[in-house]
């Protein structure tokens, strides 16, 4: 074990002797094989222990054994106590999630602070075949079925190379002692469901189901770099991105045959689900009704407009609703970045982002706010009031076009819909004495 380690090591070109390591270390079977063949081969550690405080007397005798392990090998302690309880229910998380969340932004501090070169964890061969079915569970495609990866920036996993009955049979042969976690029997999580009730079914078909994996995964993750690269490809013809907006081109991704795979490849680091990208697929093939259909994941949100489908980053609304402009120099608290400035030149200008008005002493406040339903003004160059609703349609905007829109307005109507047309009633005509130029820019 200790020769196809070092071999695995260099041949992956995975760390060496004069990098700082961190270990992760719980104590239990595989963190204690892995801290020993460290140590052996001569490698400089440091232990982090993450006490989660779940599970009360076991957990503390786990915390004591681990620092005592420390002192005989002369490797620093690195030790934590989570409320991890809290931590999820705040966050909104699994008791397994949130553990992960805070053991690694632990990890990373440290990493951090006492610049270590890497973090090692002490994943192994079976573990790699529990991710691809977790990741089959959870629908994730080819991605989720290139298992761990042994080196992924400063995340280092050096014994993916051997089994659990490997790494017992070490424990064993070097008389090793090691902790227990109780809570990794229990199969009400679904991780340890597949490690307890599926894989030995299926390792009475196939007892190399280890071996197998991992040169299936060796094959999944080069058929996910052709995928990814196809994907590439694709997307420098099919898409744009503007303004912090991606532009899927309609039309050029139903000529597609893999449209599906595509808009997952693109889609899915959005945190867009499976089942939302399928859906999505059959509403372009099959919905003649298609502009307007929204889906939203945790951080965007994409509509389907006339010619293209959009995703944007979901923005928080600002805490307040309406801002209050008192003066000219009063834009600092704006959601939007407007300047004021009272001028000779009295020409219409064709900038969008630009309007020239007349300037009348009862003209501020003013107040810039989201447009709202049942909105309306009168365009420049109309004699008559139009809705924003279908102001907006002539213009053919989309959805977030829409909802991106301020409106300035004073206490008496609508000055400006900035950015697209401002009010007749503010006009410069020959009778105008002041006029002041408004400006806008990209929101700050």
């Amino acid at each position: 074990m200790l020769k196809r380690f070092e071999v695995n090591i260099n041949k992956n070109t995975l760390f060496s002797k004069t990098d700082k390591l961190l270990l992760a270390f719980s104590g239990g079977v595989d963190s204690f094989v892995l801290a020993n063949l460290l140590h052996k081969a001569g490698y400089s550690i440091e232990l982090a222990h993450c006490n989660f405080q779940l599970r009360g007397q076991e957990a503390k005798d786990d915390t004591a054994f681990c620092e005592n392990f420390a002192k005989t090998i002369n490797a620093k302690f690195h030790i934590i106590y989570f409320d991890t309880k809290t931590y999820a229910a705040e966050h909104k998380l699994s008791i397994q999630m949130a553990a992960r969340e805070l053991r690694y932004n632990w990890f990373k501090a440290l990493k951090t602070e006492y610049s270590f070169d890497f973090i090692l964890t002490a994943h192994h061969a079976n573990d790699n075949v529990e991710t691809v079915f977790v990741n089959l569970i959870r629908g994730t495609g080819i991605k989720g079925l290139q298992g761990i990866p042994e080196k992924q920036h400063d995340i280092v996993r050096p014994l993916l190379f051997a089994t659990k009955e490997e790494i017992k049979e070490y424990a064993k042969k070097n008389e090793l002692l090691f902790r227990e976690d109780s809570s990794n029997q229990e199969v009400k999580y679904n991780r340890n469901f597949i490690r307890h009730q599926i894989i030995p079914e299926l390792k009475k078909l196939n007892p190399s189901l280890e071996e197998t994996f991992s040169t299936s995964i060796q094959f999944f993750k080069q058929s996910a770099d052709i995928v990814a690269e196809f994907a590439n490809q694709k997307f420098k013809i099919i898409c744009k991105e503007e303004n912090n907006q991606l532009f899927i081109d309609i039309n050029l991704l139903l000529q597609e045959a893999q449209k599906e795979t595509l808009l997952f490849e693109w889609l899915y680091l959005k945190n867009f689900k499976t089942s939302q990208i399928k859906q999505l697929t059959e509403v372009l093939i099959t919905d003649k009704q298609i502009i307007g259909k929204q889906f939203s994941s945790s951080t965007h949100q994409l509509v389907v407009d006339r010619k293209y489908i959009i995703v944007q980053i979901i923005e928080k609304e600002p805490s307040e609703k309406v801002f209050v402009i008192k003066s000219i120099s009063n834009t600092t608290h704006l959601p939007i970045k407007l300047n004021f400035e009272e001028t000779s030149q009295r020409e219409f200008s064709k900038d969008k982002n630009e309007i020239t008005i007349a300037f009348s002493d009862n003209l501020f406040p003013l107040t810039l706010r989201k447009w709202k339903q049942g909105d309306k003004f009168k365009p420049l160059g109309l004699n008559g009031f139009k809705k924003l609703s279908d102001f907006f349609k002539d213009q053919k905007l989309s959805l977030f076009e829409k909802e991106a829109t301020w409106i300035l307005e004073n206490k008496e109507h609508i000055v400006w819909v900035v950015g697209h047309r401002v009010d007749d009633r503010c006009k410069v005509n020959q009778d105008t004495e002041k006029v002041l130029r408004i400006t806008s820019s990209s929101q700050i």
